[in-house]
């Protein structure tokens, strides 16, 4: 007669000793790719044309340099030297947050990629092309609508940026909330100190955009070609 209870207590003991396997972390989906025109880093390494950028990712410049970023929606943001942004993403739309120096966007997309800088969110127009161009420097923030028309907010304000105009703004933190004090906390951080729009007339990123671009049906089409930010379009 076979001792069938010791079998079945040492097949509970296995099963309660043996550790339970970790559930596999899920791969965070690439949002783009980043084609180099001179030298790039994505989170302080070197990279090169063709690299894939995912959420949290850093991309920088050096001197002499454009990068250009494709997304799976359809956005373009050109970085000229010396600039430095981190892409993520917000359910089906990608963020891209202009930490120091300058871009410019072209889009036309019904999730247009959307900008943060300064504490201000730049929102690019959906559903029809735009071309814009963002710089943040210390406490300044410019946007350039080249194209299209763009919404700007802040922690105190919504501003809409129409084609041919700049915004030129002084950003100042949101103050903190007092004690007792119930009021919602703003999405975006920074309140507008001073700002004007005026009628752009220069550009603010460096990048010789081009008439061509800017009257394309669609200027998402368009590729960056050389380090001086020509663009080439189809």
């Amino acid at each position: 007669m076979t001792n069938k209870a010791p079998v079945a207590s040492l097949c509970a003991l296995l099963l309660v000793c043996t550790p339970m396997a970790a559930p596999v972390a899920a791969t965070p989906a690439m949002l783009g790719q980043v084609m180099v025109h001179g030298q790039a880093k994505i989170n302080g390494i070197a990279t090169h044309s063709g690299a894939t950028v995912f959420p949290g990712d850093q991309v920088a410049t050096e001197p002499n340099t454009v990068a250009e970023l494709v997304f799976n929606g359809g956005s373009k943001v050109l970085l000229p030297e010396s600039s430095a942004v981190v892409v993520n993403n917000d359910a089906a739309q990608v963020v891209v947050n202009l930490k120091d120096g300058a871009l410019a966007m072209l889009t036309r997309s019904s999730t247009p990629a959307f900008v943060e800088a300064n504490g201000a969110g730049i929102r690019p127009a959906a559903n029809t092309p735009v071309v814009l161009e963002v710089a943040a420097r210390g406490t300044s923030l410019k946007v350039l609508v080249r194209r299209g028309s763009a919404t700007v907010e802040t922690a105190d304000k919504t501003l809409e940026v129409e084609e041919g105009k700049e915004l030129d703004a002084t950003m100042v933190p949101d103050p903190p909330q007092g004690p007792g004090e119930s009021r919602p906390r703003p999405p975006f951080r920074s309140r507008l100190r001073r700002w004007e729009l005026i009628a752009a007339v220069a550009g603010l990123t460096g990048l010789i955009l081009g008439i061509i671009a800017i009257t394309r049906s669609n200027p998402a089409e368009c590729t960056v070609i050389s380090p001086t930010g020509r663009l080439q379009c189809p």
